[in-house]
């Protein structure tokens, strides 16, 4: 848009309740933020022409609806538009409840979920709009009154919020609004109009719903935090065995070892003994899902020889990091290691010989998809070797659901 003055209706969507909901509690600063991310997505999916994107503004979203938008005519856009933006409030309410059902953890962040609102402030006036760059921007006092309304005397926590200019423009004479007055030291008093939405009709899921994005990175940040305090501080005391001391309760062969440093050991975290269903054959090429701080692959790697060729990914970061040193350490060279999840294996079709994991699918949220990679991955023929923690009876939904239960 070139620079110029235009008519506009202003509207600020905003997550009511989010300074009480952030705490200073390091996990659950993590768990909020995931949260409001996924509300301030689900709100920006509502986002369609006429309404336009100024910006995301923390826990909201700065929209407009031009006047003199000669696609969009405002005779047949603003008789709808105030309905439209309640489209808002029920998607916002059903994200809320989706959320709710598959929340992983019991913080106070996740608790607190429902206690979030919606709320939205409409006005309708003039401003500059301008180019900065690739953004959009504008200015004037349309904008400044709009930002000052947010802070009000409105006592609930779920309303919309109209300026007299925008109750004129947009309002549908069948709703019931309270009117009101805000009065600002440096603007002076703003006649306004609130009304507050019915409750939202209830949240259906689909039999075959998953878990939101949210709570599936919410997982995967809890347990590569609780694997980055194993390839940092092997010695601390954690739930299950690590080190020289697991590879004597897994059987690992003496001769796997020889050769390889302490600190190739020491952050070894696995379940159980994958070489146990059969060496790596010379030449072969294996992928090792969720390699930790790489010991299985530098076994493999040993096995395959110089002609074989090893990639091991792992989601955390300083497991990468520990398992590249320990390969360069010593002096091995026919592996590398990719950061990234075992669902997306950054690995290409039909290239792996073998499939090795060591107690890495039971981490993962979403199993189906780790054997389809796995598939994927692996050439005609090729094989798995699997180590991991089965259970023989069905895992409740509320079990599946305690994050603490994942990580340990």
């Amino acid at each position: 848009m070139d620079d110029a003055e235009r008519e506009a209706v202003f509207f600020i969507a905003d997550i009511s309740g989010y300074t009480k909901f952030i705490f200073a509690n390091e996990k659950e600063i993590s768990h909020s933020q995931m949260v409001i991310r996924e509300l301030i997505t689900t709100l920006m999916d509502r986002v369609n022409l006429p309404l336009r994107l100024v910006r995301i503004e923390g826990d909201a979203i700065f929209l407009y609806v031009l006047k003199d938008d000669p696609e969009y005519p405002w005779e047949k856009v603003s008789k709808t538009l105030a309905s439209d933006m309640m489209g808002f409030f029920q998607g916002f309410s059903n994200k809320l409840s989706e959320l709710m059902i598959h929340k992983f953890c019991n913080c106070n962040a996740c608790i607190n979920i429902e206690e979030l609102k919606l709320k939205v402030v409409a006005h309708s006036g003039t401003a500059a709009f301008y180019r900065l760059g690739e953004h959009q921007e504008l200015t004037g006092t349309s904008p400044i009154v709009i930002h000052r309304l947010m802070k009000n005397s409105v006592e609930a926590t779920e309303y919309m919020l109209f300026t007299e200019t925008a109750y004129r423009d947009l309002a549908p004479p069948e709703w019931q609004v309270e009117e009101g007055e805000e009065q600002y030291d440096d603007i002076g008093a703003i006649k306004t109009y609130v009304y507050y939405p019915p409750p939202p009709e209830p949240y259906v899921p689909s039999p075959d719903s998953k878990p939101p994005a949210v709570f599936v990175d919410t997982l995967r940040t809890e347990v590569s935090r609780e694997y980055c305090l194993v390839a940092q501080n092997p010695e601390s005391d954690f739930h299950f065995h690590t080190g020289r001391r697991l590879t004597g309760i897994l059987e690992y062969q003496d001769h796997w070892l020889e050769g390889l440093s302490e600190e190739a050991i020491e952050s070894f975290a696995g379940t159980g003994n994958p070489f146990k269903l059969g060496d790596i054959r010379p030449s072969e090429r294996v992928v090792d899902a969720g390699c930790g701080a790489g010991l299985d692959c530098l076994i493999a790697a040993k096995m395959a020889g110089t002609d074989g060729e090893i990639i091991g990914v792992d989601m955390t970061t300083e497991m990468v990091d520990k398992a590249r040193h320990n390969a360069k350490a010593t002096g091995i060279d026919n592996v590398s290691f990719q950061q990234g999840i075992i669902e997306e294996l950054p690995v290409a079709d039909g290239w792996a010989d073998v499939v090795i994991s060591n107690g890495a699918i039971n981490l993962a949220p979403d199993k189906d998809q780790v054997f389809r990679e796995f598939n994927r991955v692996l050439k005609t023929g090729g094989r798995l070797q699997i180590a991991d923690i089965l259970v023989d009876k069905p895992i409740p939904d509320s079990a599946k659901r305690n994050i603490d239960l994942w990580t340990g």
